[in-house]
């Protein structure tokens, strides 16, 4: 949290600091103020600048108390905090037009790519070889024409679930030959459908335990 904070602010060197080193904590609060709040006059920053002193805690919490922190009794931690906070505001309010149109990119994920092992997925609606094997099928089972195959298909499916055994021209050997017709194409409706949302349950799974905020330990995504 502080790191981003510093690195926001311009800090020389985010990355190294240590908030439990005191020495380095009462450097980061003496930048502070000498170049991003400036709230004492340079003169009256000697208290702070002295950061070797063993006066410097009386004059940080002076200062804490002059900045109204409403943590100015609390941990150092927690008030660092709070001036690293109000650091940013005022960095903001300095710079308004500057910030303003910044927009945060959000991190890509990538899709998680399911490939289909079903025949079913592979089948073209729109081909002649589909539309032929519905017209046969439905002379079979006496279904009427449509300009939708996809329609006619689901009106066998309907009779054979009613009729399963449909009457047929008996001389008509070419259609009565054909039974793997009959098993490729009945319900493929419902089955591509069934197969549809299971490759959106994979994806929306995938997706989830692919997301680094997700502990699994918890059961649950994120914090």
């Amino acid at each position: 949290m502080f790191k981003l904070k510093l690195k926001a602010l311009g800090h020389p060197n985010p990355e190294n600091f240590n908030c439990e080193d005191e020495k380095e904590y009462r450097s980061i609060v003496l930048w502070l103020e000498d170049q991003k709040i400036r709230h004492y006059k340079i003169e009256e920053r000697e208290g702070l600048r002295n950061i070797d002193s063993d006066s410097w805690k009386e004059a940080y919490d002076t200062y804490q108390k002059d900045l109204v922190s409403p943590i100015n009794s609390g941990d150092p931690n927690e008030q660092l905090n709070w001036l690293l906070s109000y650091a940013v505001r005022l960095e903001y309010g300095d710079n308004v037009t500057k910030y303003k149109d910044v927009k945060v990119e959000q991190p890509k994920q990538a899709t998680p790519n399911v490939v289909s092992s079903n025949p079913l997925d592979n089948l073209d609606f729109g081909s002649s070889a589909f539309v032929a094997g519905v017209d046969r099928i439905c002379a079979l089972t006496g279904v009427g024409p449509h300009p939708n195959p996809k329609f006619r298909l689901s009106a066998v499916a309907k009779i054979l679930k009613t009729a399963p055994h449909p009457d047929h021209n008996k001389g008509d050997a070419s259609i009565v030959q054909q039974p793997n017709d009959v098993l490729k194409l009945l319900f493929i409706q419902d089955l591509r459908e069934l197969q549809t949302k299971i490759n959106e349950a994979l994806v929306a799974v995938q997706s989830v335990t692919a997301d680094p905020r997700t502990d699994t330990t918890l059961g649950r995504v994120g914090r």
